[in-house]
């Protein structure tokens, strides 16, 4: 009977089994973490999008800013926003590691961040200068890093190896929420109402963190999670949190980083600008502009999802990362280099079909690679929060170079021309760094 059970228990595949619980995840409960992971990317990037990417764009030049003048002006807010970002994603990620509540460590970091994220989204509709709308741009990316980093260290507290490949497409389903935002923001670019979509983007933001809250199993507590130590010693350690990784035994951590600055890069030097691309590379008025932008949200919505729906299962099936990433790069660039070859609508939109699969297919994988990287101590002690913000840190310099790359590019150049192409150099060199890796396949 004693034999029967060792044996037993080694077939037990330990990746199958829950970090949290120790037990393996049944199918319904894929389904419910999944579920959740789809609506919080979905919200949170399409208010993102129709808030940020384009009503804000759309709201400079409306109070009289030239192109130039509003190109600028938005890299200068999305620079400025972002180093907030940077910084904030870190450091709630790094403390949400030692929170010891009995709703557990992410779930209030997450709820207190759709809050904030909300107002600053709100308030961006409020203000008619650039330094009132940096100050709620960076308002929102308080909260957003709240909401985000502590998301997606779920995936390394509470999920199982075996799917994480597949739960990592749920929350890679940020590539929908891009196409969303812009099929809603051409409901209300050039409206009378179009100062209604921020309050829609706040009101989507918030709802981003708080639904998901309600539909996960309830974080376990962590109000007794400091083995005894006083509150001054838990955040003395808490505050030690917050060095960097140490280089040793995380060189795949580090490479992986750097693959994802560059190919997040890569899609938002172009993604990002969509809407001037449209106006001044193409020559649209606001309202064909507007058109473009909904068959653009369509074409986007249809290919990630493919992408999406693909790539993550078949991670987890093959048991590989890299291959699909691989896959993605040479998809980003041919996707940049179409308006190079066609300046027009449909130049755009081969843009979108290509650049948008290869953005599905690598955000599918993404989330499932950068825990599959952090070092196996920080896996045990349960500090992933960290090193997922410090992989989150790596995203938002990836959105901190990308608008000002781009803004310089067009200043000096006059011309989208040069941005496709440094987008297209940067997916190539985030690829050679992330097939680097050496210990995930």
């Amino acid at each position: 009977m004693q034999t029967a059970q060792s044996n037993s228990e080694v077939l037990v595949d330990p990746d199958t089994l829950s970090p949290e619980t120790g037990e393996p995840f049944s199918r319904a409960m894929t389904a419910r973490y999944l579920v959740a992971f789809v609506i919080f990317a979905i919200l949170n990037r399409a208010a993102f999008v129709l808030n940020g990417n384009t009503l804000m764009p759309q709201h400079l030049k409306d109070l009289g800013y030239n192109e130039t003048e509003a190109t600028t002006a938005l890299g200068t807010i999305t620079s400025l926003t972002a180093i907030v970002g940077l910084l904030s994603g870190y450091i709630w990620g790094a403390f949400s590691d030692h929170t010891r509540s009995r709703f557990g460590k992410r779930t209030p970091w997450i709820f207190a961040g759709s809050i904030v994220a909300g107002i600053g989204l709100y308030l961006l509709g409020s203000f008619g200068d650039v330094p009132s709308l940096t100050a709620s741009y960076m308002l929102n990316n308080l909260g957003q890093g709240a909401i985000q980093t502590p998301m997606f260290a779920i995936l390394a507290d509470r999920v199982p190896k075996s799917v994480r490949g597949t739960l990592s497409a749920g929350l890679g389903a940020t590539a929908l929420g891009t196409p969303v935002g812009q099929f809603l923001s051409s409901l209300f670019l050039g409206q009378p109402y179009q100062n209604m979509g921020f309050v829609v983007g706040a009101l989507m933001i918030a709802a981003s963190g708080i639904i998901p809250l309600l539909i996960l199993p309830r974080e376990r507590s962590s109000k007794n999670d400091g083995d005894g130590k006083s509150g001054a010693e838990a955040a003395k350690e808490a505050l030690e949190n917050l060095l960097p990784p140490k280089l040793k035994g995380a060189h795949d951590f580090y490479k992986a980083c750097g693959g994802r600055l560059l190919m997040m890069a890569s899609y938002a030097m172009i993604s990002q600008y969509t809407l001037y691309i449209f106006e001044n590379y193409v020559g649209l008025t606001v309202q064909e502009a507007a058109k473009a932008m909904g068959t653009l949200s369509a074409v986007t919505f249809v290919v990630s999802l493919i992408g999406l729906a693909v790539s993550g299962p078949l991670s987890d099936k093959i048991k590989a990362r890299k291959m699909p990433i691989a896959i993605a790069c040479v998809l980003f660039i041919i996707g940049t280099l179409c308006p190079v070859a066609f300046r027009s609508v449909n130049g755009v939109l081969l843009y979108a079909a290509f650049a948008g699969l290869g953005y599905g297919v690598y955000i599918a994988v993404d989330g499932a690679l950068n825990v599959d990287v952090i070092p196996e101590e920080a896996q045990h002690n349960r500090t992933g929060g960290k090193y997922i913000g410090f992989g989150n840190l790596a995203n938002t310099c990836g959105q901190v170079l990308a608008p000002a790359t781009t803004a310089m590019l067009v200043a000096v150049t006059g011309t989208y021309y040069s941005a496709f192409i440094v987008s297209a150099l940067c997916a190539l060199g985030g690829v050679l760094l992330i097939l680097w890796i050496k210990n995930v396949k």
